[in-house]
């Protein structure tokens, strides 16, 4: 008999990860610039307190949800991973690299993990 956090992981294929759902590319390169290529969730705003109003706003800043099963790595604090996304939300769209910006969530008692993303600047010369 599987238990209620056992089928709600199972289920994450399914809502996270299936491109008939929420599923849209995702490639996460972690300090040692290996690769993993999954799907998960990809919000592409996020709704922030505005300092100088304490409004809501909205800013373009992704957050992606991936099944942590699915990942061979799962970030430390600390540490420096990009993530490349599509730059929208079609799975055939050219692809934008972030990195990761805040510590990341780790839902480990539901099985997936919230990455908050930054823009990547290019360095000067």
């Amino acid at each position: 008999m599987t238990n209620l956090r056992e089928l709600a992981e199972m289920d994450l294929a399914d809502t996270l990860e299936d491109p008939k759902n929420w599923g849209l590319p995702v490639v996460l390169k972690d300090p040692d610039g290996v690769e993993q290529n999954v799907n998960g969730q990809i919000l592409y705003d996020t709704i922030v307190e505005n300092p100088a109003t304490g409004g809501e706003m909205i800013v373009h800043k992704p957050v992606v949800t991936v099944r942590r099963s699915s990942l061979s790595r799962v970030p430390v604090p600390g540490e420096k991973w990009s993530v490349q996304i599509p730059i929208t939300p079609d799975p055939e769209a050219d692809k934008v690299t972030y990195l990761l910006g805040r510590p990341s969530e780790d839902g480990g008692s539901l099985g997936f993990i919230r990455l908050y993303l930054i823009k990547a600047e290019q360095e000067a010369p």
